[in-house]
This record gives structure tokens, sequence and C-alpha cells, in this order.
């Protein structure tokens, strides 16, 4: 008989403390509110009044705000380098020199033949003058009968034939001027310039190489403004604009903020991350910041400055009101509040109404107490401003 009652016994036993376990576990998890009899220990900090932004944080590396490949319009052999990866340079400034012998003789080719048009056009101007005088004479002596109808006819064909040959010399000139300026620009062609001011970023090219057009002899880049390509979700994109503030922090110069601002968005999102392209400029006047370093953006989408702010975790969602517990009584009792918030930064958040400045708030055990619950406040930390 003994056999058969002390299992019984211990079954009994174990499933006593068993539904005992289970109730205290469903009890712990439903964060059931301590009695009102018990006093609660709790920390408690005064209001803090602090400016409160909405940013959007977002990464990304930077690059160049502007970047251009050098390239030869023309063939040729590469016979100079001025630059190397670096230099600094200015607009206008020569990079690389082609060969240009050829060229340098169709300029004094060309020279020369102007030259000789100009002397023909001379020539032909004297022929149009002593043209003029035979015609003023036949015209005289004609008047005076002394010369024939003929003979001034003659003289006023010379004059117009002399006028049209002039009028011919003239065009030979102006081919030649133009013939002139065409090898002069081939000779031109023969030296590269930078069409801005900046850095070279690479080089490509050897003295002795073949430039073609559809080869980059150098890369140079304008870092007087850098920027980044961030890549911004559909929820975020709305709130962006041009011209908005951002600041760009970089893992180089820790602590160093960097001033920037939203420069255009992409119009279209892409399908497959739904997300869109967004360009932050950012001043490097001081040259620091390089291209393909990692960029961390901040851009305050809302401000509220001098707002009123508790810690997050002051605040207890109860029966779907946010509520926060304020010290009463003397410091031992707390007041349930029922409060509308605004902005939250970090692990703050403000309070838009409902609190007055002089209040302090429950943090530590805000989940803990109840409306008129004894409470004993065991520290106070300061809440300071970030």
């Amino acid at each position: 008989m003994k056999f058969i009652v002390l299992p019984f016994v211990l079954a009994s036993c174990l499933g006593l403390g068993w539904a005992v376990f289970v109730d205290s576990q469903r009890r712990s998890e439903l964060d059931l509110p301590v009695s009102e009899e018990e006093i609660v220990a709790v920390e408690a900090v005064g209001l803090v009044t602090r400016d409160v932004e909405d940013a959007l944080e977002l990464v990304g590396s930077l690059e160049a705000g502007r970047e251009v490949e050098i390239r030869s319009r023309v063939s040729g052999q590469v016979t100079e380098l001025t630059v190397d990866v670096g230099d600094e340079i200015t607009a206008g400034q020569e990079l690389v020199r082609l060969d240009s012998a050829q060229e340098q003789e169709l300029v004094r080719q060309a020279e020369a033949a102007r030259k000789v048009a100009l002397a023909e056009q001379g020539a032909q101007q004297l022929r149009v003058n002593a043209a003029g005088l035979e015609y003023m004479r036949q015209k005289d002596l004609r008047s005076k009968g002394v010369g024939t109808a003929q003979q001034l006819e003659a003289s006023q064909s010379k004059l117009e034939i002399a006028k049209a040959e002039l009028q011919l010399a003239a065009s030979k000139v102006d081919r030649a001027a133009s013939e002139l300026k065409g090898s002069r620009l081939a000779l031109a062609e023969r030296r590269i310039e930078s069409p801005l001011t900046g850095h070279v970023a690479s080089r490509m090219v050897q003295v002795g190489d073949l430039a073609k057009s559809d080869v980059s002899l150098l890369r140079i880049v304008d870092l007087g403004t850098v920027r980044t390509a961030v890549h911004v979700g559909e929820g975020d994109y709305r709130e962006l604009q041009p011209g908005q503030s951002a600041e760009v922090r970089v893992d180089t110069f820790p602590g160093e903020v960097f001033s920037g601002r939203v420069q255009r968005l992409a119009p279209v999102l892409d399908p497959q991350t739904r997300t869109a392209v967004v360009y932050i400029a950012v001043d490097n006047s001081r040259g620091l910041l390089k291209p393909g370093m990692h960029a961390r953006v901040r851009v305050v989408l809302d401000l509220h400055p001098q707002a009123t702010v508790v810690p997050l975790a002051a605040v207890v969602d109860r029966d779907g009101r946010k509520t926060v517990f304020v010290v009463a009584g003397g410091g031992r009792r707390v007041r349930q509040v029922d409060v509308r918030l605004g902005l939250s930064e970090g692990d703050m958040v403000e309070v838009l109404d409902g609190l007055d400045s002089a209040e302090r708030v429950v943090t530590l055990g805000s989940h803990l107490v109840s409306d008129g619950q004894d409470v004993e406040v065991v520290g106070e930390p300061a809440a300071t401003a970030d």
C-alpha cells in the first residue's frame, strides 16, 4: 500500500508546483502594477529645455564635385607632360603637348600664302587707281572734243575690270586668312589644356605614347566642393527637398562636422530597392575631404527650439494613452498625467503639453507604479541637453 500512495503524493506535489510556476510566469509577463499599499523605489528627473531636431541619418561615399577625363581630339605622339598625379592645376593650364611639327609647317605655309594674297591685293589696288586716273583723263579729253568716245569707253571698261579683280584679290586674302586660322587651330589641338581648376587624380599616359580620341590621358577633379550620393527610402523621400542643411562626418576626422546641403533628388525610385538617389553637396574649402571616404550624413527635417523634453523611459503606454508619472506629495507619491508628445531625438522626447516645467517625472520604475502609488525616490540623475 505504501508503494502505491508514495508515487501519488509525489505526482500531486509536482503538479501543484508546476501550477504555481506557470501562474507566476503569467503574472510577470502581464507586468501587473504593484499594489498601492507597497512603497516602490523609483528614480526621477526634472524636465529639460533644449532644441529638438527630427533628423534623417544616411550613409554614402564622397565623390568629387566635378570630374573630367582629359582626352585628345586628334591623334598624335605625346611629346611632353607638364603635370603628374596630385598636382594642383588651374583652368587653362597646359597639361599635355603632342607632336606638332607638321602643324607648325602648315601654319608657316598659311602665313606665307596670306602675305602673297595681301601683296596681290595691294598690286590690284594700284591697278584700280591707275585705271581710274585714265578714265578721268579720257573723260576730260572727251569734254574738250579732243578724245573719242571709243577711247572713253575703253578706259571705263578697264576701270570696271580692275575693280572686279580687286574684289577677287580681297576674296583670296579672306581665304588665306581662313586657312591660316584653321592651321593655327590645328596647331592648338596639339596643346591640351585643363578645362577646370582642381587636382590631377590619375595619369594614364607616358611621354612617347600615342594619344587618340578614345583613350583617356588624365583625370582631373575639383575638390572645392565634394558630394555624396545617398539612397533614401520612399518613406523619407518626401521629407527631403533641395537646399536643406546637412551635417557630414567621416571616420578620418572624428569629431569634425562638415556643413552640407541637399543638392538634388533623383526624380524616380529604383523599383528593386524602392529607394531614390539624393546628392548632398559638402563644402571642402579646407581640402580635408577626399573622394572615396565613407560619409555619415544627418539631414535636419524639423527643428523645435527650446522644447520641453523628458527621457523616453519616463513615457508609459496605458490603455492607448501616453502618460508619465509625476512625483507629488512631497516626493512620496506619484500622479499619472496624460501627455501629448512631439519630436523625439535619441533617448529624449518632446512633451507638447500636460506638464509644468518645475515637475519631476519617474524614469526607472515607471512601468511598476500606478496613479497614487507610494514611492521612494532613490536618485535624481541630472538630465542634460545634448
